[in-house]
């Protein structure tokens, strides 16, 4: 019994010691030195490949939208503007001349069919300008006609201009317009409104009436005429015939002047209110100057928004929305009662919503600092997604909303309801206007207008694909592409480092398939003879005759995307190759001494080919395994690149599928090319510099042999 111990130790020291010595050869060996560290570094970035893939699920995974849609710039127009009020229509035709506003010399743009400036005033009032689009209902009842006129409204510190823009034709955006002015002499101007609705952020063909004739535009002054204090005044836009004049309760800033009900009919009008709030109140007058309300909130009021709709009808579920704090408020304007809709931990900077048609807004958006949220109801978060920082502001025509910063960088919010709510970004890294939404009649598209410095750009709603993106380490989405993306928006480097454990997974499987298969033929048809060996021999041939790439071509399309049955493909068609090659070396075997003193001894088949066939042979094995490993990946990545073995997991020949029918992308985009190109050459270089090593090993003829 110690004499059995004692050889099986000293066989495996023997075996052990075989070992060193071969792995002192092949390693010694260039060839085999180079491809071992090229294997290890491929099986190490293997397993460290879920620790830096940035997405998982690669080849589902894409890039949203707002990483590589960007606005598009429709035209540019240098007009030296300081800033920038409208765009606005001054036409009920869809189709016509529509105009944008300024105020440095209170410059009109038309940004019709020539482009043309019209200068009507020489000289800026230190308020910005307001403008309206008044439609005159009493000529409509006359004539049938909708006639839309647009007035001006600018002020100095002492004086308020009205004025009407008069076209010579009669028709606007034909010929050289004039202004006709009017004066208001007002002591401090702090802010001024109408009770007319802007149709900047209208899209329909033919707005809703406003009645020219009863349309007042409401001023605060400090100082009134007989004593000091903040007055709250109302004018007739058309005859300038003063309404009232009441003293405020407490001072007041700018943009704190607000008006609920402009597109209200006759009907609706005793439910107009002229909005005021100052400190964390709010107070709201009738048309006649009346106080309806006063409402105190929590905090400070930052902002009064009011959905399109609720302009246009008055219903019970009408809301003012109010920014006080973190909180968002919705007030019933009949009694002033609220309650509250948004709360969170950051202050709120800003507020928009879609139109309300129905009720509460489908949508209504809570911008704080990093953080864009979509309300589906009071209290009820539909979406949450986080932002840059710096955006601070939200544009909107209540269909669609550009968040943004005076430094340009902007982020299109226009899928509301899904789980990516932006559809494209901007960077102009400049000091910009605040964008304005309007229906471009030369691109018949609604469009985006903005100053750029001193330029007008006017940019398209719907965003530019700039897929194949290059590789960078900023996107909107957050996180780095440090590849890049493919023209699909997929991310080249998840992509890539994904590939790594599939493809060594795929070479290894049919490595070992090809050896398991070719190792049981090759001792079978090496040491048998007989029919069945003969036929099984026959059979083996055959395989090896049949062209592999076509056959290969053919099976992979019946198969499918799927990985299994590739894999048992390329094993399938593999194995003949290495199994002739085994043949040879068994039947040389076969006739050795050992062989035949094993025979004579006794010993069975089976003990011949464990235990003097295989070891002899296992060098040679691993030989072959190792051109197979690095063949099958090859053989895989051809039939991607060709696109008649696609597969649902990332592979380097997935990255290249196509890739022989639109070569002009490696030089678009290198990127997304040339690292699965060069992963893919070292791996099959790494294995054939491997089997080179280990042929030194298995082949004694070689000079690093002796």
């Amino acid at each position: 019994m110690k004499s059995n111990y004692n050889f099986r130790k000293e066989r495996i020291r023997f075996t052990i010691s075989n070992l060193k010595k071969d792995w002192k050869i092949f390693y010694s060996s260039a060839y085999g030195k180079v491809g071992f560290i090229l294997v290890m570094i491929f099986v190490i970035i293997s397993l460290i490949s879920p620790l830096i893939i940035i997405h998982n699920n690669p080849n589902n995974y894409i890039v949203p939208q707002e990483d590589f849609y960007t606005a598009g710039l429709e035209k540019s127009l240098n007009i030296g503007a300081s800033n920038f009020y409208g765009p606005f229509s001054s036409t009920s035709n869809p189709d016509g001349s529509y105009l944008l506003y300024f105020n440095n010399k209170t410059n009109i743009v038309s940004i019709g069919e020539n482009g043309a400036i019209y200068h009507l005033l020489n000289s800026t009032g230190l308020m910005p300008l307001k403008v309206y689009s008044i439609g005159n209902y009493n000529e409509y009842l006359i004539s049938g006609t909708l006639q839309l006129n647009t007035y001006l409204i600018d002020s100095n510190e002492t004086t308020v201009f009205i004025g009407k823009v008069v076209w010579p034709s009669g028709t606007p955006g034909s010929g050289n317009p004039s202004v006709s002015w009017s004066d208001i002499n007002a002591s401090n101007v702090i802010d001024f409104i109408s009770s007319a609705y802007s149709y900047s952020t209208y899209q329909s063909g033919i707005p809703e009436f406003n009645d020219e004739t009863y349309r007042p535009a409401y001023l605060i002054i400090e100082n009134g005429s007989t004593t000091s204090g903040f007055y709250l005044t109302s004018y007739y836009l058309s005859s300038m015939k003063q309404v009232f004049s009441i003293k405020l309760p407490h001072s007041v800033g700018p943009d704190s002047l607000h008006f609920y009900g402009s597109l209200f009919d006759t009907a609706d009008i005793p439910n107009q209110l002229i909005l005021v709030n100052y400190s964390n109140n709010l107070l709201a007058y009738s048309m006649t100057g009346k106080l309806k309300w006063d409402l105190s909130l929590p905090a400070n009021i930052t902002q009064i928004y009011i959905p399109f709709a609720y302009q246009s009808i008055s219903k019970p579920y009408n809301m003012i929305f109010s920014v006080s704090g973190n909180d968002v408020f919705g007030i019933y304007p009949e009694n002033g009662s609220y309650g509250t809709i948004y709360t969170g931990k950051d202050s709120v900077l800003a507020i928009a919503s879609t139109q309300g048609e129905s009720g509460f807004p489908s949508a209504f958006i809570v911008l704080t600092k990093g953080l864009f949220t979509v309300l589906s109801a009071p209290d009820k978060i539909s979406e949450s997604v986080s932002i840059p920082a710096s955006l601070n502001r939200i544009s909107s025509d209540q269909l669609d909303f550009l968040v943004y910063d005076d430094s340009g960088y902007m982020i299109m919010a226009e899928y509301l309801t899904s789980s990516e709510p932006f559809a494209w970004f901007t960077n102009l890294n400049t000091h910009i206007s605040k964008p304005q939404f309007f229906v471009n009649p030369e691109s018949a598209r609604e469009s985006i207008a903005m100053l750029v410095g001193n330029k007008l750009n006017i940019y398209s709603v719907n965003g530019k694909d700039l897929n194949p993106l290059p590789p960078t380490l900023n996107v909107p989405a957050g996180g780095p592409l440090l590849l890049g993306t493919t023209d699909h928006g997929k991310d080249v480097w998840s992509l890539f480092i994904g590939s790594f454990p599939t493809d060594l997974y795929i070479g290894v499987v049919v490595g070992i398939g090809i050896l398991l298969i070719s190792m049981v033929i090759g001792m079978l048809i090496g040491y048998f003879t007989g029919i069945v060996s003969s036929l099984v021999e026959t059979f083996s041939l055959a395989v090896y005759l049949i062209p592999g790439l076509p056959l290969l071509i053919v099976v992979a399309s019946i198969v499918g995307p799927s990985l299994i049955g590739l894999i048992a493909v390329l094993t399938f068609l593999s194995w003949p190759f290495p199994t002739f090659t085994l043949i040879g070396i068994i039947r040389s075997l076969k006739s050795r001494a050992f062989v035949e003193a094993a025979k004579i001894s006794g010993a069975s088949t089976m003990y011949i080919l464990r235990k003097h066939m295989l070891p002899n042979i296992t060098p040679i094995l691993v030989y072959l395994t190792a051109i197979n490993i690095g063949g099958a990946v090859a053989a895989v990545s051809t039939l991607q690149i060709l696109g008649v073995a696609p597969l649902n997991v990332p592979t380097w020949g997935g990255m290249l599928s196509g890739f022989y029918s639109d070569y002009f992308d490696l030089i678009i985009a290198p990127w997304w090319f040339i690292p699965p190109i060069v992963a893919l050459t070292l791996f099959i270089f790494a294995f054939i510099f491997v089997s080179r090593g280990l042929d030194e090993v298995v082949n004694p003829r070689l000079s690093q042999r002796r």
